[in-house]
C-alpha cells in the first residue's frame, strides 16, 4: 500500500486513495465538516442526508423504541434539559443535523439516545418493574416486544482495547474495536466515518469518529492524542427516569464529551460526572502512554486501572471489576454469551507480540479471530436457524466495523465489516492550524 502525500492541512487525509467506483461497496462514507456546531451539523445532515432519514426509519419499526409520541416526551423531559445543561453545543450541533438532513431535532436525539431509550417502557430492553419499583425501572432480563419487527441487537456486543509503550512495535499508543451490533448498518451502508475541526474560537480538538448516520460518535480519537472505545455493560442499578424531568446524557454523547477536550484528567472527569441512567464501559486512553476502564453505572464509575507493569488492557460486555461482584446491590445483568471469551481469545492473538511487537496488523488480526462462530470475537449473523434461547438479543449482531486508532501517529484504520473479511483504508488526523 502506498501512501499519498499529505495535501491541505486541518483535514483527515486518506493513506490509500480506492477507486471512487468502489468507496460505496467495499469503504464506509467518510464525511468532513468544520465551523462552529450548528455549521458543522448542518454540513454533517447535508452530506448524509438520504442514510440519516433511514437510519431514522429504522429505529421508528415497531418495537425497537417505544411509541414516537411517548419517546418525544421522554427526550423534552430528560435529554433536552441534560443537554442543554451539561452540554449544550451538542444540542446546537444535532439541531444543524435535522436542518441539513429535513429531519426534527428530536429524531436526531432519538438516534443518539437510542441505546438509553431502549431501556424505557415499550423499548426493546425494558423489563416491567416489581411491585416495589416506582419510577425507577431496572433492566436486564430480556423480553421481545409483541409485535417487533426485525428486533434488532441494541446493546452491542463489542470489544475494546488499548496498547501503549513496552506493548507496541515504535512505543506508539493504540486503542482499537470490534464495534459489533445490528447488522442492518452494515446491510443498508449506514456507518460514518465523521470527521469534525471545530471552529478556532471553541479551543476544541478535531475529531475522527466512526458512528451511525444522524449520530455525534460512537468510538473515535482526537487531534488531541484521546481516544475512545466503548462496551455496552447492562446492571440491575439502570434504570429509566419515567414521570420525571430528571436531565441526563445518552451515553453516546458522554463518549463525544470526552473527545472534546484536550487535557485526559479534565475528559476522564467531564465524563465521570456527567449524569445518566443506564451503564457503559469506556476504554479511555491518551498518546502519552496510558489508558483505563471506566465502567460506568448511574451512580458510579468502577475504574480498571493497570498497574505500573501493564502495558494494554482488554474488555468486552461484562464487568471485569472485581468490586461490583462482591455488592449484592448491584449485579451484573449481563445475558450471557460470547463476552465471556472474546477478551480472551483477544489476548491470545497478542500474547506473542506483547513485549514490543504489537502493531496495527497484529491487533487486526487477533480481532479476526473466529472461535464460538458465528457469534465470536470477529461476529456474523447466525444463520443456523432453529429457535434458540427465546429472547436473546444477538442473534441478528456482527462485526460491522474493525478500527485501530493510532493516538502517537493519529492515524485511522478501519474496515467495513468483519475483519477477516473487510479492506482496510487508512485515514491521518491533523488538527485545524
Amino acid at each position: 500500500m502506498q501512501t499519498q502525500p499529505q495535501r491541505g492541512t486541518g483535514a483527515a487525509i486518506p493513506l490509500f486513495q480506492p477507486p471512487q467506483s468502489s468507496r460505496t461497496t467495499v469503504y464506509y462514507e467518510h464525511i468532513r465538516v468544520s465551523g462552529l456546531p450548528r455549521e458543522r451539523g448542518r454540513q454533517y445532515g447535508q452530506q448524509a442526508a438520504a442514510k440519516i432519514r433511514r437510519n431514522v426509519a429504522h429505529y421508528m419499526k415497531p418495537g425497537q423504541l417505544p411509541p414516537w409520541e411517548r419517546t418525544v416526551k421522554y427526550i423534552n423531559d430528560i435529554y433536552v434539559p441534560g443537554l442543554k445543561e451539561y452540554f449544550p453545543s451538542a444540542l446546537e450541533e444535532m439541531k444543524g443535523i435535522a436542518e441539513g438532513s429535513g429531519v426534527t431535532v428530536e429524531e436526531v436525539i432519538m438516534l443518539n439516545a437510542r441505546y438509553d431509550l431502549s431501556r424505557a417502557p415499550g423499548g426493546s430492553r425494558y423489563r416491567p418493574p416489581s411491585s416495589s419499583e416506582k419510577q425507577v425501572f431496572t433492566t436486564g432480563l430480556w423480553s421481545r416486544i409483541d409485535g417487533a419487527e426485525d428486533w434488532d441487537d441494541l446493546d452491542n456486543e463489542c470489544t475494546s482495547s488499548a496498547f501503549w509503550q513496552g506493548a507496541t512495535a515504535g512505543g506508539g499508543v493504540y486503542t482499537a474495536q470490534n464495534w459489533d451490533i445490528s447488522s442492518h448498518l452494515y446491510e443498508n451502508d449506514l456507518v460514518i466515518l465523521l470527521e469534525v475541526h471545530p471552529d478556532p474560537s471553541e479551543n476544541a480538538p478535531s475529531m475522527f469518529l466512526v458512528t451511525e448516520a444522524g449520530q455525534m460518535g460512537r468510538s473515535g480519537m482526537n487531534s488531541a492524542g484521546l481516544g475512545l472505545t466503548a462496551n455496552s455493560l447492562n446492571s440491575t442499578a439502570d434504570y429509566f427516569p419515567e414521570g420525571t424531568r430528571a436531565p441526563r446524557l445518552p451515553v453516546s454523547l458522554l463518549r463525544r464529551l470526552f473527545l472534546q477536550e484536550k487535557s485526559f484528567p479534565k475528559a476522564l472527569q467531564a465524563v465521570y460526572h456527567a449524569p445518566r441512567h443506564v451503564s457503559n464501559n469506556l476504554t479511555l486512553s491518551t498518546a502519552e502512554g496510558f489508558a483505563l476502564c471506566m465502567e460506568i453505572t448511574p451512580n458510579e464509575a468502577f475504574v480498571i486501572t493497570p498497574s505500573a507493569k501493564d502495558n494494554h488492557i482488554i474488555h468486552s460486555n461484562h464487568f471485569l471489576t472485581p468490586a461490583i461482584h462482591a455488592r449484592t446491590d448491584i449485579q451484573d445483568s449481563y445475558p450471557g454469551g460470547s463476552s465471556w471469551f472474546r477478551h480472551v481469545q483477544f489476548e491470545k492473538g497478542v500474547l506473542p507480540f506483547l513485549d514490543g511487537g504489537v502493531d496495527v496488523d497484529v491487533i487486526t488480526r487477533a480481532f479476526s479471530d473466529h472461535l464460538g462462530y458465528p457469534q465470536s470475537l470477529c461476529a456474523h449473523v447466525d444463520t443456523s436457524g432453529g429457535e434458540g434461547i427465546p429472547g436473546y438479543p444477538f442473534k441478528n449482531s456482527m462485526t460491522v466495523a474493525c478500527v485501530v486508532y493510532d493516538l502517537t501517529r493519529k492515524v485511522i484504520t478501519v474496515c467495513k465489516g468483519p475483519p477477516c473479511q473487510g479492506v482496510f483504508e487508512k485515514f491521518k488526523l491533523d488538527g485545524v492550524r
